[in-house]
């Protein structure tokens, strides 16, 4: 309770206490976890310090351990995060603000994620990387050779929304393993009011650069490799946005995109039957150009579903687990630090070359097996061990142009729940 009597705004409470810390990382990163946490706890209606509760905070514990599994998150890291946390807490207890701490308790922490090292964090190898792009590009032309077969039949419109799909989600592959991207960086996230995924206004095609909001809570300036970009460029061609303001990876689930629609033009005095008409005689994304509404991205959960299934579909996986979002930067920062460590520290965009260091290790280790080996038995002996990595780069992948269809149809018809 604040000395007037009154509830503490959570992020006041956080700021006081952020406050209080010795400039420098150590504080930075505690301003960091604290403001995820506080934009957590707000997406669940938890707006006070004093209404933060043991499930509140168990809720927390299950959020790091979901990404944890879903591999957008070491768990140390959780772990390391929940701690910062439950020191917040427990300072706001010594500062009379809370009568005790609701993190600290075994109902609050029993769900953290085990923290096993980075034997469970997944790489997109090239030659997983490869395949996945090769079987996408492949998808995406039979989409397109399908909508082009259908033109002008009652087929149409699901032909053409399957081909929207596909170059969505093969745009999505492609940056994801060729930028160093964060899937929480160009994706929704429902739990962070300020990750609603990139627009195509952040898309910068002739510098070959994107806008996201980092890992620091910053807006950052990410490079995005030809390959990728090119298939961007054909997926903007066909989905023809409206506004820069509309999400790359728009969501294609077709209740979001009803209800999304109906809720905007509802605001604007539309009546019910009118926006039905609508919906029924053009389809949701046709409605959506022409009257300015803007979509929603797809969420981390939408895209990790979607990705799971073109993987079993095109039979493409790393030690039998589907190629997981954040896999596609491990991968991309293991290739690059091979060659270059300053490198992949650029690319990744880690503040310093120690996290990166940190972060590839076992490659640094390799190296320098391989340094004091031609020292002690000369460069012969060195040159012959094998990194076991791939030096493709994926940029001899097609760039034929294949947007295929007008980008202006769609559907609105098939009732089938996609993302």
């Amino acid at each position: 309770m604040g000395d007037d009597g009154t509830a503490t705004p959570l992020e006041d409470a956080m700021a006081a206490r952020v406050r209080r810390l010795e400039a420098g990382n150590y504080r930075r990163n505690n301003e960091l976890v604290l403001d995820a946490f506080v934009a957590f706890q707000r997406a669940r209606g938890v707006e006070t310090l004093e209404s933060v509760s043991a499930t509140d905070c168990r809720r927390y514990a299950q959020h790091l351990a979901d990404r944890v599994r879903d591999d957008d998150l070491a768990a140390s890291s959780a772990n390391t995060y929940y701690d910062v946390v439950r020191a917040f807490l427990g300072w706001c207890v010594r500062d009379g603000r809370i009568p005790e701490n609701p993190a600290d308790t075994l109902r609050a922490t029993e769900d953290l994620p085990t923290d096993s090292g980075d034997a469970d964090r997944q790489y997109w190898w090239p030659e997983e990387r490869e395949a996945m792009f090769a079987a996408l590009d492949a998808t995406v032309d039979e989409a397109n050779d399908a909508a082009g077969d259908a033109a002008g039949t009652d087929g149409a419109r699901r032909a053409t929304w399957d081909q929207l799909k596909a170059h969505r989600d093969r745009a999505l592959f492609y940056t994801l393993g060729l930028s160093g991207a964060r899937g929480a960086e160009v994706l929704r996230d429902p739990d962070d009011e300020r990750r609603n995924g990139i627009t195509w206004g952040d898309v910068d095609f002739d510098a070959g650069v994107v806008r996201v909001f980092g890992k620091t809570r910053e807006h950052q300036t990410m490079q995005v490799m030809t390959p990728a970009l090119e298939r961007l460029e054909r997926f903007r061609a066909l989905l023809a946005p409206s506004s820069p303001d509309w999400p790359v990876f728009v969501s294609l689930h077709r209740p979001s995109l009803y209800a999304t629609l109906r809720e905007e033009l509802g605001e604007r005095g539309w009546r019910e039957e009118r926006i039905e008409e609508r919906l029924d005689a053009d389809g949701p994304l046709a409605l959506a150009r022409d009257e300015d509404v803007t979509p929603r991205a797809i969420s981390l959960q939408g895209a990790r579903s979607m990705m799971q299934r073109r993987c079993e579909t095109a039979d493409v996986h790393v030690d039998g687990e589907y190629l997981k979002p954040h896999g596609g930067r491990r991968g991309l920062g293991h290739q690059l630090y091979s060659e270059k460590a300053e490198l992949a520290q650029e690319v990744l965009r880690h503040e310093s070359v120690t996290t990166t260091h940190e972060s590839y290790r076992e490659v640094q280790a390799e190296q320098l097996r391989e340094d004091a080996e031609a020292v002690l038995y000369g460069a012969g002996t060195a040159s012959q061990s094998d990194t076991g990595t791939d030096s493709r780069s994926g940029e001899g992948t097609d760039s034929r142009t294949d947007t295929g269809t007008d980008s202006r149809t769609d559907t609105g018809t098939d009732s089938r729940t996609d993302d």
